[in-house]
This record gives structure tokens, C-alpha cells and sequence, in this order.
């Protein structure tokens, strides 16, 4: 009889040692307590801003950067010489990802781009997070300059 039962017992136990998969293992505030049931998926959200000219073709900016609107602090997200390399090819450039906003919060940002020192790009956005991903609320992630 025990031979028979033995995987119901194997699934009962996975089940109860798995349990439910919490955002943040942290529930002592209250925005951990709002997100402590909340499953979450574990894809990395990273948004991006495309930048192309006039003929849709990529455009190659020098530097970027993103700035809090409120404060106007430094956002821009750090990356490496390849990932930077990719950008310029593709025209398209990190804005926001996911752990850089704290959980369910709302933040105004601007996007801006620079070729030979000069600003020639400007863009604003809202963004959010919810339990678990940040999200664009408004703004175009498709720029022609």
C-alpha cells in the first residue's frame, strides 16, 4: 500500500515545499504586503527608445542620457561596450528596466540624446511599476530626428 501512495505523497510534498512564490521576500511595508501574493513572472523588462532619421535608419548618438524629471537625477542605465555598441547599431537605447523604480511607484522621466556634444534629441516619459515589472504609462518610444 505504501509503494501506491508513494507519489502522492512525492506531489503533496513538492506542493507544500514550494508554496506560493512572493516579488520581494520582504512583506514588512505596505508595499510588500500588497505584493506578497503576487506571482510573478521571470522575464527582465528593459524599455527602450528607437531613434531613427528621416530614411527610418538608425541614428548613432555619442552619449544618452535619462533624468528624473522631479529631481533631476542621473537614471541613465549603465552598459557595457558591447551592449553599447548594439544600441548605437540598432538606434535603440535603454530608458528604463526593471529594479530601478521602487514597487507600484509612478515616475516622470526624459530621455535625452547627443551627437558631438550637442543635445539633439529630447523626449519625456511616465513610467510605472507594478508587483513586479516596470511599464510605460506615456510617451513615444519611436523617435525621428
Amino acid at each position: 500500500m505504501y509503494n501506491s501512495c508513494k507519489p502522492v505523497f512525492l506531489a503533496l510534498g513538492l506542493l507544500l515545499a514550494l508554496g506560493p512564490i512572493a516579488c520581494n521576500s520582504d512583506d514588512n511595508d505596505d508595499t510588500d504586503a500588497a505584493c506578497a501574493d503576487t506571482l510573478c513572472t521571470a522575464i527582465f523588462i528593459r524599455i527602450l527608445v528607437s531613434v531613427k532619421d528621416q530614411d527610418q535608419d538608425p541614428v548613432i548618438l555619442d552619449a544618452f542620457e535619462v533624468i528624473n524629471v522631479a529631481n533631476g537625477a542621473d537614471m541613465t542605465i549603465a552598459l557595457s561596450a558591447s551592449e553599447l555598441e548594439g544600441a548605437k547599431e540598432f538606434g535603440q537605447y535603454p530608458l528604463v528596466q526593471d529594479g530601478t523604480l521602487a514597487l507600484n511607484e509612478t515616475r516622470h522621466i526624459q530621455f535625452k540624446g547627443f551627437i558631438n556634444g550637442a543635445e539633439v534629441i529630447t523626449s519625456t516619459y511616465t513610467v510605472s511599476t507594478d508587483c513586479c515589472h516596470v511599464g510605460l504609462d506615456s510617451g513615444d518610444l519611436e523617435l525621428t530626428l
